[in-house]
């Protein structure tokens, strides 16, 4: 029966009529709805391009909404026009046809693609696909295999149910398909004529809800297909004549659709007031919702499209039927163009006649660069040679043996031929040549907790100060502030334990060094307490005697723009610089209450004085407190957040728990412990690398994160164990939250074909049970669901 379907809609596929996409179930009028155009105060430098929509105007759309009147189209030289859908014409064949530069679709598209059709896909603007049938409470029909046999309701003549016929597929479930076209309420329903109607999460559940009819959802997401939505498309015709416009087009667009997630009661007014929508302010807010969790705007940039999830897609249309054979995905995906590195004959002969360069690295300054636990350069500079290696063929070998003195000595000697992390120096400049600052940061100073402000180096004298030997810091340091004591060190690490055991006032180095460091070794006692004056910049650096690979690298660095240096930089440095906040300030402004409950004889004189000092400063009362709020967030962040995940780390988790443990022994309330690990992890770190390691648990994290309450606390215990920690939930509750969790990480899609699954050990605190024993028992039940196979949730 669904070959016979398929294969029919297949060979109709040219000619279709793409009528209702499902997505509003009111009638619209057939008469051609009004055009949206925005009209500048001068057209005459602007391009005139439009953009089809699948439907009329509601909030699916806010985002082409809202970089039409924010001018953020305007501002790329762009005059849009925003089409809404005309009844019983094609909107994507008006695209193909030069009817609109620019179109919006699902997965329809690969149909499209393996018919040849010369759409080109920009950006999926929904990471899923929100379409999925509904059934009612009532009929005790809430799985998919419930349909077998049983009457749906269905599209004549359209594919935009690809999705739900796919999943319908995949599972052998073999429903009577009431092919039908789809008008007002699903009546049918409700009559008992059909028992199941395909729905956009974002309309028919508004309106079950607001009748008050239970109802249960079944979506293919839950049975192994995921597909995208809504995706912005183009032809190859426009790609070919205007790749620049494509980009700023898409550019535009992903800017709107940043700014209607983030106003979502101003864009909902816009459509109702002044695009006349039929829907209710609480439907379009609904809609405005459920479309965000769609987008998922907080854990995937708006825009994301991974191939491999298209490569997903494509085979399942063949599983099915859909197409003939596989076709080639690239052609049909938008890719910006690459900055071309142009390099002389002479260069590129220098590469042949020296393909293999041999680098010195710092193995103890991480986030920039490290020796990880395998022995391989890891980090920021590791990230870039990889990316220079990609644009020029050279092979970059690290020393990873040498400790930094001897790596400095064997450039000197030119035993290594080049620096990939370094800061400018005089003392360098002898023996190597400097490439432009591929990252700038502030160099701070690390104290123990307690201590003022560091606001000028002054404050340094008199004072051990540990900095690493032959850093750039230690060379500045010596030259520019001969009355400070320094303390050589061998690596970051002995400088702060030397800090936090009181064997030194300080340490100063770069600020994600510091801030990296500080987590990994979970010091309690210290923190980024100022800053100095010194910039680290950090470059590349090669030795004199070859200005051929000097000239290379700098051209190479000079092709990265913006986006590149964040996609080389994100993954290891995500922090943000430290204030500057004038402690002594604080300590005025406070000392004064202090003064008056404890001395309140001395209270007038020491309201004078303050009222005196701050006449003299800039700094108001309110701004301080401000300055001083915003920073004691920002170090609490940083001190309870693990550097790659971005949840809380092991510190966080064992405060979390004392006071967890603490309230249940007084408050008799339940709560549980859930204590996960990445099964096998080891084997995806030695298989495909530690780069595609952190995105597994990036994106399993992430994951995780969204489907807890905000009352619950999830972080990482250590390497890929992880504990979340769940209050006043019962034991049942926590176990299927469990389950829910195993088996959703298990359908997550990664850049590799990797299945990844957890066990997990559930345990729910007993009355008077002590911390240790409570975490071991969770522990104790995590080792057995491993023992017993992994992929298992082991709760009793």
């Amino acid at each position: 029966m669904f070959k016979s379907i398929f294969s029919s809609l297949l060979k109709a596929l040219p000619g279709l009529l793409i009528l209702i996409p499902a997505l509003l179930w009111v009638s619209p009028s057939l008469a051609v709805p009004t055009p949206i155009v925005e009209k500048p105060n001068s057209t005459s430098e602007l391009e005139s391009v439009s953009l089809q929509l699948k439907w009329t105007h509601q909030f699916q759309f806010a985002g082409y909404y809202a970089a039409l009147k924010k001018g953020f189209y305007r501002e790329e030289g762009l005059d849009v026009t925003i089409k809404p859908r005309e009844p019983f014409k094609n909107n994507i064949q008006q695209v193909i046809d030069g009817e609109s530069h620019y179109g919006i679709a699902d997965s329809i598209l690969l149909l499209y693609q393996a018919r040849k059709a010369p759409v080109v896909i920009i950006a999926p603007i929904f990471q899923h696909s929100p379409q999925v049938f509904i059934t009612l409470k009532s009929s005790g029909i809430d799985s998919l295999y419930d349909l077998n046999s049983r009457a749906i309701a269905f599209y004549e003549k359209d594919t935009d149910g690809f999705g739900l016929l796919a999943m319908l597929r995949q599972n052998n479930v073999q429903p009577d398909l009431s092919r039908m076209m789809i008008k007002g309420l699903p009546d049918s329903l409700l009559l008992n004529k059909i028992q199941a109607y395909p729905s956009y999460l974002s309309n028919e559940p508004y309106w079950f809800k607001q009748q008050g009819i239970d109802i249960n959802i079944i979506n293919p997401m839950h049975y192994g297909l995921d597909f995208y939505g809504d995706m912005l498309f183009t032809t190859q015709t426009e790609l070919n004549q205007h790749p620049e416009r494509v980009e700023r087009f898409k550019r535009a667009t992903l800017k709107g659709w940043d700014y209607a997630l983030k106003h979502k009661k101003e864009l909902i007014n816009y459509i109702k007031d002044d695009l006349k929508s039929d829907k209710t302010f609480d439907h379009l807010l609904f809609e405005a919702n459920v479309l965000e969790e769609m987008i998922q705007p907080h854990s995937t940039p708006i825009g994301s499209l991974n191939p491999g999830r298209l490569e997903f897609m494509q085979k399942t249309l063949l599983a099915h039927n859909l197409i003939d054979s596989a076709f080639e995905l690239n052609s049909g995906i938008y890719q910006p163009e690459n900055h071309t590195l142009h390099l002389s004959h002479d260069e590129k002969q220098w590469i042949q006649d020296h393909p293999v360069i041999k680098v010195a690295i710092d193995p103890h300054w991480a986030p920039l660069e490290f020796v990880n636990d395998n022995g391989q350069h890891s980090g920021v500079a590791s990230a870039y040679l990889a990316h220079i290696t990609a644009m020029t063929g050279l092979k970059f070998v690290a020393d990873t043996e040498s400790t930094w003195s001897d790596a400095v000595r064997k450039v000197k000697f030119r035993e290594l031929d080049m620096f990939s992390a370094v800061l400018p120096t005089s003392e360098r400049q002898n023996y190597v040549q400097f490439t432009q600052a591929y990252l700038s940061a502030p160099t701070v100073i690390a104290t123990q907790q307690g201590v003022d402000y560091i606001d000028k180096m002054s404050k340094l004298e008199g004072k051990v100060i540990t900095v690493v030997e032959n850093y750039a810091i230690h060379e500045t340091l010596h030259n520019n502030y001969p009355n400070l004591t320094l303390n050589l060190v061998q690596s970051p690490t002995e400088g702060l334990e030397a800090v936090s055991q009181g064997k030194a006032f300080a340490y100063i180095d770069h600020v994600a060094v510091i801030t990296h460091y500080l987590n990994s070794m979970n010091v309690r006692n210290v923190q980024i307490n100022g800053e100095t004056p010194i910039k680290s910049d950090v470059a590349m650096a090669i030795r004199k005697d070859w200005p051929e690979l000097h000239s290379i690298i700098q051209k190479a660095l000079n092709t990265l723009d913006t986006a590149t240096h964040q996609h080389l930089t994100q993954r290891w440095i995500n922090t943000q610089e430290p204030p500057k906040i004038n402690w002594q300030w604080i300590v005025i402004i406070l000392s004064p209450l202090l003064v008056l409950v404890v001395f309140g004889g001395l209270y007038l004189f020491k309201l004078r004085r303050l009222n005196t000092q701050l006449s003299q400063s800039n700094l108001t009362l309110k701004e301080t407190k401000e300055q001083l709020q915003a920073s004691n967030l920002r170090l609490e962040a940083l001190s309870a957040t693990d550097f790659l995940t971005g949840i809380a780390n092991r510190k966080q988790l064992e405060h979390m728990l004392e006071y967890e443990h603490v309230k249940a022994q007084r408050y008799h309330q339940s709560v549980c412990l859930l204590m996960i690990d990445l099964d096998y992890f080891k084997n995806v770190n030695d298989h495909y690398g530690h780069q595609v390691g952190d995105e597994v648990l990036k994106k399993v994290t992430a994951w995780i994160e969204k489907q807890v309450r905000k009352s619950d606390t999830f972080g990482r215990w250590g390497g890929e164990e992880f504990m979340l920690i769940c209050p006043s939930t019962l034991h049942e509750s926590a176990q299927l939250l469990a389950e829910k969790i195993r088996y959703g990480v298990s359908q997550l899609e990664f850049s590799q074909p990797i299945v990844q699954t957890l066990s997990i050990g559930v345990a729910c605190y007993k009355t008077d049970e002590n911390l240790p024993d409570w975490i071991k028992r969770a522990d104790e039940r995590l080792y057995h669901a491993k023992h017993m196979g992994r992929n298992q949730v082991v709760a009793h």
